[in-house]
Order: C-alpha cells, then structure tokens, then sequence
C-alpha cells in the first residue's frame, strides 16, 4: 500500500489487503486535520476582530479627541421620519440622543386648524417631554397616545408622519 505525500492517507494497491485499521486511521488523520484547521479559522476571525474592535477604538479616540467634528462618516445628527399608528414608536438612532425635534405638522394645515402646530409638534432635550418622548441608549420611544386624546404633543396618531431631527 502507498501513501499520499502530504497527509500519508493511504492509497491501496490492486494486491493489497483492505483493512479496517487502515480506513480508521485515515479517518482519524482527516479529523484531526480538519479540527487542526478550524482552529486555526476561529483564531484568526478573533484576531481579525480584535484588530477590528482597536481600530474602531482608535477611531473614535480620534473622533472625541477631534471634539466630534463632522466628518460623512460621522454624522452629529440623524434625520428620518415615521408614520404614526396610535402605538408606542419605537425610533432606532444607533445612539442616545441629546436633543430632538419632531414634527407631524401637515404640509397645508388650514386657518382654522391652528392646534396642528403645538400639539404634533415638540422640541426637548429628554426632560420637557420625557412622558411623550424616551430617549433610549439606541434612540427614542414615542409614546402611545392616551386614549381620551388629552395627550399633547401627540407623536403617534395613527396615520400621521412624523419628521424628526436628533442629535447626538
């Protein structure tokens, strides 16, 4: 019987005897190569993430250093918007804000319908509206609106879309 060059797996021969011994340790051999290789697979995704994860730290050292200065991959706000459906909205950043504005003002409210202005509209730092608006570790929660429509502002009347500018 032969053997491969690299692994010495086995390579039979028209005359050789076919053994049971000979197919387990080559089994054997194939597992342990192929443990031998993931191993080395997940330690270096660690060691790729680690330099990923000191690069990011880095980066932002800089970042805070440089004062939180803009830059397009910085950004010291978000803007978006959301359509109300008379539920609890939740409104993801990817960071705490600082201060938002939002408004549900319609494009062309009428003369008459001056309440429009204050009551879907709102400006706070998290404490002047902190019972209509949450400010999370990851964005803000509007808060559903109470059911005799005495809630003002109101964030989240169903159907309504909501522009929002957040800081960080």
């Amino acid at each position: 019987m032969n053997h491969t060059k690299n692994y010495g797996l086995p390579q039979w021969e028209l005359n050789d005897l076919i053994r049971m011994e000979d197919f387990n340790s080559a089994m054997s051999n194939i597992e342990n190569g192929l443990n031998s290789n993931k191993s080395a697979a997940e330690a270096g995704d660690a060691e790729l993430q680690r330099q990923v994860n000191a690069a990011n730290a880095k980066a932002e050292a800089a970042q805070s250093a440089a004062g939180g200065a803009y830059s397009p991959a910085f950004k010291p706000y978000a803007v978006g918007s959301y359509v109300g459906n008379g539920q609890e909205r939740r409104v993801e950043l990817g960071f705490r804000p600082s201060f938002v504005i939002i408004s549900g003002i319609m494009e062309s409210p009428g003369a008459t319908n001056f309440n429009t202005f204050y009551v879907y509209g709102g400006i706070t730092s998290g404490e002047s509206l902190k019972h209509r608006l949450i400010f999370t570790d990851t964005g803000f929660i509007a808060v559903k609106d109470d059911p005799a429509g005495y809630t003002y502002p109101n964030f989240t009347l169903s159907g309504r879309r909501y522009d929002y500018i957040a800081f960080r």
